[in-house]
């Protein structure tokens, strides 16, 4: 018996066929949202540092990609009513093809999550969002970028997995075609048929797929550059030369004996540093000395193994209760850390959203500012910094200059006491470096408190008020400027110099 043609088209257009269809794309739609919302759970449950979180998520996808999912259904079907718990085939097809699409969507997500850079949750600590708000506007919909191509090949997976649900008579579109099949004895046009619905629900979603995947994709790539210079050790004898100017003006920041190792390497030895209102204090050294280590310790974002952090008298990372010093709570260091504004050498803008919602957001979920007036605020400070014309512009429209001077109205925001700045400049093209620098030169000339790691020793020279030189972790020299740049200063600070050249 050969092919019928119009059997085949009758088969195409049956309302039997057509209603399998329908249920079968149903089916599908269930079980991945099902699977979707489960490894979702699972993938943060992964990326959790807590093992209680991530062992018990491991464990389910050691168990539900390590079997087949027929033996999963079958399971389901044949294996629960025995152990007294009868299901429905409606919710054993779903819930097997949803546990089992869990356990894929969750090792996705925890991929997603993973490519998402630290720079983002750290420029988010920054602003002092709290961990679930970083989570909801920052990290997942970055994630999602990742995330959703293999989402959109898991579900054209899971429109052909619904086909092992035939195995439990489940009325599907292949169990319905088998069903026309056996009933006319026409197998090969039922299951072209079949085959060709299949491939039309397929096209249909890889249609939507790719339409989806283009309109939130990320264009562009950003570059950066890191600058490299040997690490030399100080001799046992050395002592830091200090100069601390007169000044009546209040200590806003005041580290106390702050130090730093990573992995057994110290990058931060026992260090002080006071800064007052309204100064300009730069970092130099070359790479490895400690200068951003240093840095970062004054906001907690890289919290130190020993020392204190004092905000305008206050203790950043300490508080006492029952007589002991305890360590405080993320949401409390989260409240201290608005106050001290911060940008990051490679900018940390937050890549889903434009200039202006990127200065907004701090404004909106922190000081719960109306949208409108938080956009309004944002324009001005955009304006502030020379960015009117590219308020809506995304980061990845932006040059490196333009970026870096967002960074800087976000940081700006928040009406912070004091900005810090690591290398801001390090990673601008040399043509972009000088738009940074002046808008940094206007804010000191505005009396804003600032501490500033860099490499710019001639802008140091322009605007700093005092001068910390760092070397293999250690203060060496904290001295007013103008001692700084004179026979005054240690001699290693003017090897340093001899160095780096003019």
């Amino acid at each position: 018996m050969g092919f019928s043609f119009s059997i085949f088209i009758d088969f195409v257009t049956s309302p039997l066929v057509v209603r399998a269809a329908g249920v079968t794309i149903w089916v599908a739609v269930v079980a991945q949202a099902i699977g979707t919302v489960l490894g979702t759970g699972l993938g943060v449950m992964m990326t959790s540092k807590k093992r209680s979180l991530t062992w018990p998520a491991q464990f389910y996808l050691w168990l539900f990609k390590g079997t087949p999912l027929l033996a999963q259904i079958l399971f389901f079907y044949s294996a629960l009513p025995q152990l007294g718990l009868t299901l429905s085939l409606v919710a054993t097809g779903l819930l097997a093809l949803g546990l089992n699409e869990a356990a894929r969507m969750g090792d996705i997500v925890r991929a997603g999550l993973m490519a998402v850079p630290d720079e983002q949750r750290e420029a988010a600590a920054s602003l002092g969002l709290k961990p679930w708000i970083t989570f909801r506007k920052v990290i997942f919909p970055q994630a999602l970028r990742t995330i959703l191509p293999p989402l959109g090949n898991n579900f054209s997976y899971m429109i052909k997995a619904t086909s092992l649900l035939a195995t439990i008579s489940f009325a599907e579109l292949l169990r319905v075609s088998q069903q026309l099949a056996q009933s006319t004895t026409h197998a090969l046009e039922a299951y072209c048929a079949a085959s060709v619905w299949y491939l039309l629900l397929i096209t249909i979603w890889t249609i939507i797929q790719r339409r989806l995947e283009k309109k939130i994709a990320i264009k562009g790539r950003e570059n950066g550059s890191v600058a490299t210079s040997a690490v030399r050790q100080l001799p046992d004898d050395f002592k830091a030369t200090v100069i601390l100017p007169a000044s009546d003006a209040p200590v806003i920041i005041d580290a106390r004996n702050v130090s730093k190792d990573f992995g057994g390497h110290t990058a931060l030895h026992p260090t002080d540093l006071i800064v007052r209102r309204g100064e300009v204090v730069v970092v130099l050294g070359p790479s490895g000395s400690g200068k951003s280590t240093l840095l970062r310790t004054l906001n907690w974002i890289e919290p130190a193994d020993q020392g204190d952090i004092r905000i305008e008298g206050e203790s950043l990372p300490w508080e006492t209760r029952g007589g002991r010093r305890v360590r405080r709570g993320e949401a409390s260091i989260n409240r201290t850390r608005q106050r001290i504004g911060m940008v990051f050498q490679h900018f940390g803008l937050f890549k889903t959203y434009t200039a202006r919602e990127n200065v907004a957001l701090g404004l909106i979920k922190l000081k719960k500012m109306k949208r409108a007036e938080a956009l309004e605020k944002a324009d001005s400070l955009l304006a502030q910094v020379g960015l009117a014309g590219q308020a809506h512009a995304f980061p990845v429209e932006l040059s490196g200059g333009q970026r870096q001077r967002v960074a800087i109205a976000r940081a700006l925001s928040m009406d912070p006491i004091a900005l810090l700045f690591d290398e801001p400049t390090s990673a601008l093209d040399p043509e972009t470096v000088n738009e940074v620098l002046d808008v940094m030169a206007a804010l000191a000339g505005q009396g804003v408190t600032m501490v500033i790691v860099t490499h710019e020793v001639g802008f140091a020279r322009r605007i700093a008020d005092r001068l910390v030189f760092m070397e293999a972790g250690h203060k060496v020299m904290d001295m007013p400027v103008a001692q700084a740049f004179s026979e005054e200063a240690p001699q290693r600070f003017q090897a340093f110099l001899r160095h780096i050249g003019p």
